[in-house]
């Protein structure tokens, strides 16, 4: 699932009058160390919408805005050259006041929008959770054994199921809220996200059927419906991902082109050993994990070892800079539209790298396996 957003032509101008019932007046001031430009934009369901930007000088700015505005509240975001932001919840009629520091820009003020300060209680909510996430992805990368890999990614799952406790919580008390479909899309990284499973599909229906009441036409409404069968359609391959849970049973094939665009199925390989690897080269830990895989592969290719490695980066066009700079000498292969990939809902991927070792019988013989780990399996498999 992906945080999305909807056109819709915006007019904007700085007033120094009194709001009327169609529009929205935000006034923000602004500390800033140095000279800056702060940009306005509106975040749609698939898109963010640059309205205006102007210039602050350093030490104290205020800046005004009249927005018009429809029946449905829309999300605004301000932000620097940088990247610092922050998003506020507008409402038609609402008379905004927002105060920020850019040197501390999480510890923002807004009043005056009872949907900015929702907003603003899940922005500091996440960003607690993903300051942790953060810090222990880089214990992950500097791990030395796969068993203190398997004890960071434990500890991860109850740092990412605790936030997906509090923000479910959240949801259900404010099902009528704009806020809680941006706490459905709060994301790690581009690849993981908190809500992102068949389990969610409740909580999901529940908000878009509240929101498809208010606003049947919005696109916040159809995006979140599209998701929702999206999940379902998950959901009816279950049966792929039990396949799976035993080693006995056989797994399914995939038919996935390479950077030819040539077609190679995983079947094709019956009788070696495979390394089915999920990776994509904008993750720092799929990276060091390749780097490994080069020397191991080296060693177990004349023995019957091979890798079909299926990428997830969202440009095709960055996948194939990364594999031809890397020269990785292996299979590699990459769905059309990685962000619905049938090979993740069949292999029940979850979180990135991950891979599953198969036999030359194609049984699944081991699971995230690397480094030290995927070599002794792979011995330990060979000398039979």
């Amino acid at each position: 699932m992906r945080f999305k957003y909807f056109l819709l032509i915006l007019s904007i101008a700085f007033i120094s009058g009194c709001t009327s019932k169609d529009t929205v007046v935000v006034s923000v001031k602004i500390t800033s160390p140095e000279k800056d430009v702060l940009t306005l934009s509106r975040i749609e369901f698939n898109k963010t919408i640059k309205l205006d930007s102007v210039k602050i000088s350093a030490g104290e700015s205020i800046k005004r805005f009249k927005l018009k505005q429809g029946e449905e509240p829309e999300f605004y975001a301000f932000s620097t050259k940088d990247g610092k932001a922050i998003t506020i919840l507008a409402s038609k009629g609402e008379r905004i006041n927002v105060t920020m520091d850019l040197s501390k820009v999480l510890d923002y003020q807004v009043s005056g929008s009872e949907g900015s300060k929702k907003v603003q209680w899940l922005t500091k909510t996440f960003s607690k959770s993903k300051s942790k996430v953060d810090e222990l992805t880089k214990k992950y990368l500097n791990a030395e054994s796969n068993s203190e890999r398997e004890a960071i990614n434990k500890e991860f799952e109850m740092e990412r199921n605790r936030v997906k406790e509090e923000l479910s919580k959240f949801i259900w008390e404010n099902p009528m809220s704009k806020a809680s479909i941006m706490a459905l899309y709060q994301k790690y990284n581009d690849n993981l996200y908190v809500f992102d499973s068949s389990d969610d599909l409740l909580l999901i229906k529940m908000v878009a059927s509240a929101w498809k009441v208010i606003y049947p036409e919005s696109n916040y409404t159809k995006g979140m419906l599209e998701d929702i069968k999206n999940i379902e359609r998950a959901i009816a391959n279950a049966k792929f991902q039990n396949l799976i849970q035993n080693a006995e049973m056989p797994i399914p094939d995939l038919n996935i082109p390479d950077k030819n665009g040539k077609n190679i199925s995983l079947s094709s390989l019956k009788g070696k050993v495979i390394l089915l690897d999920f990776f994509t080269s904008e993750n720092t830990a799929s990276l060091l994990d390749n780097r490994e895989l080069i020397e191991i592969y080296k060693k177990f290719k004349s023995k019957g070892f091979e890798v079909y490695q299926i990428s997830f980066d969202p440009s095709r066009d960055g996948w194939l800079n990364y594999i031809d700079n890397a020269n990785l000498p292996w299979l590699c292969v990459r769905e059309e539209d990685p962000t619905n990939s049938k090979a993740a809902i069949f292999y029940n991927v979850r979180q990135l790298p991950a891979n599953y070792l198969i036999g030359r019988d194609f049984n699944i013989i081991g699971k995230n396996l690397y480094g030290a780990n995927l070599q002794k399996a792979l011995e330990n498999y060979l000398s039979k």
